[in-house]
């Protein structure tokens, strides 16, 4: 009887044993999933985030495809990351999700600005040319000055609102990090420093281009 009753015990602890090691793989195997993807979107975030200390895009359209496809990119990472069982570590699965659909929005709405930007300055350029041939006005011709004024400050608007929300998801970016540092550690994690630069850097450049839209403005009043 003695003898039976510590081969159950020892066939129990052997079996807690098991399940224990099975559970340590399965979350060191979710960890390492996990921290694949995350490192994957910070470096496409620190590449994206560069663009906006470069003063000149010799290829804007070309530019904003990239930022396109790094969001795509990064979205493929979310539909990952959900497809995984977060049983083995619940709080690094939900971290993870927030930080990745911060990244993606992060990553949307910067080429939504700069691809509002380019459409801006096309429409601004295009009603200053028109208002330089104020000499041969006609009704025509204010028909198509208040079109291209309409177009300019319609683009501006969608424009204005995609900087703005990019600015607001950067401003916010660090308390995200924040969660996730403490599940992966922060040295996989795109420094707050970085992200507050590219936001002073995008709202410097809208404070400017909110300048040439309202130079325009006057132009058109004038005439």
């Amino acid at each position: 009887m003695r003898t039976t009753a510590l081969g159950v015990a020892a066939l129990m602890i052997a079996s807690a044993l098991g399940y224990w090691g099975i559970s340590a793989y399965r979350k060191g195997q979710l960890q390492k999933a996990v921290t694949a993807l995350v490192k994957d979107s910070s470096e496409r975030l620190q590449a994206a985030l560069a663009v906006e200390t470069e003063a000149v895009h010799e290829d804007a359209a070309r530019m904003v495809g990239k930022l396109d496809d790094q969001a795509q990119e990064v979205d493929k990472h979310v539909i990952e990351l959900r497809g995984m069982s977060a049983s083995p570590n619940r709080a690094l699965v939900d971290a993870a999700e927030e930080y990745l659909l911060t990244v993606r929005q992060i990553l949307r709405n910067q080429a939504a600005s700069h691809r509002y930007r380019i459409q801006v300055l096309s429409s601004e350029r295009a009603l200053r040319d028109h208002m330089r041939t104020a000499s041969r006005r006609s009704g025509t011709w204010i028909q198509e000055a208040l079109r291209a004024k309409d177009r300019m400050e319609k683009e501006y608007f969608d424009y204005r609102l995609s900087v703005d929300t990019f600015g607001r998801l950067l401003e916010s970016y660090p308390a995200t990090r924040s969660k996730l540092a403490l599940q992966v550690g922060a040295g996989l994690l795109v420094d707050e420093a970085v992200a507050a630069n590219a936001r002073k850097r995008a709202l410097a450049t809208s404070r400017r281009v909110a300048d040439d839209v309202e130079r325009a403005r006057q132009l058109a009043a004038v005439r």
